[in-house]
């Protein structure tokens, strides 16, 4: 027998509105921030921003920045990493670092290629060669310096992804689910969520369950034209879901 308790809602936490397309969203773990990459639907040139991911509060938002070819390669440090892509590539000299909680451009390097991102280190490739001689700079400055093992080690809460369920489907999940079904647990708790068929667009149903008992059943996107690989993802108790035509970013506190 499947009960659903009235005491428990799916609260939600915020909603962040943008007004380009939402690209591209990287993750501070350590100071609790989102940076985001949205595109303007005409042009294709990119904005970025920065919020709080506990509370909503935007700290940027949508700060141009560049051309189209140039991106949101990560954050780290509290600090934005952008960077260059040739039309043809993904490797192109250009680095810049936005401070996501000032916009202040701290510094631009023009001659290296970004290859990886640590704590508080950059790993990069001087303009001139295709492969090897790896570099580092300091994401302080942007100089040069030398390897710092302690900067490169990642900090904060993981990021989880939900998994396609490949189990027996559970009796609790009596839907006309279209397609997969993505499952993650936090503590206790059991989150699904799945397409519907709902005429001729998608809907996408998210399930908290604890054992056999359903906690919350609640649409959480409608009118899709087509179903879409990533429902959701969670940073502790918290899930995050793009809608508004990705446009928005839903927080929920499960």
């Amino acid at each position: 027998m499947v009960v659903i308790m009235d005491k428990y809602t799916l609260k939600t936490a915020f909603r962040k509105s943008f007004l380009g397309l939402i690209w591209r969203i990287e993750v501070d773990a350590a100071n609790s921030i989102f940076a985001v990459e949205s595109r303007n639907q005409d042009n294709g040139n990119p904005a970025f921003s920065a919020l709080d991911y506990t509370t909503g509060q935007s700290l940027l938002h949508e700060m141009p920045y560049g051309d189209r070819h140039w991106t949101l390669a990560g954050i780290t440090d509290g600090k934005l990493i952008l960077r260059a892509f040739a039309p043809d590539s993904p490797d192109s000299p250009g680095i810049a670092c936005v401070d996501a909680f000032t916009g202040k451009l701290r510094w631009e390097q023009f001659n290296y290629t970004l290859v990886n991102i640590g704590n508080r280190q950059l790993t990069v490739r001087h303009r001139n060669f295709a492969g090897g001689y790896e570099q580092y700079l300091d994401l302080a400055n942007g100089n040069l310096t030398q390897f710092n093992i302690s900067a490169n080690k990642p900090i904060g809460p993981d990021i989880v992804i939900p998994q396609t369920y490949t189990g027996e489907i559970p009796m609790l999940l009596d839907y006309a689910a279209y397609g997969d079904i993505f499952y993650c647990q936090t503590g206790a708790k059991h989150v699904w969520a799945f397409h519907e068929k709902d005429r001729q667009t998608f809907r996408v149903r998210l399930v908290v369950s604890n054992g056999l008992t359903i906690l919350a059943d609640t649409i959480i996107l409608t009118n899709l034209a087509k179903m879409i690989p990533e429902l959701f993802f969670m940073i502790d108790q918290l899930l995050f879901i793009i809608g508004d035509n990705k446009q928005e970013i839903v927080s929920y506190l499960v």
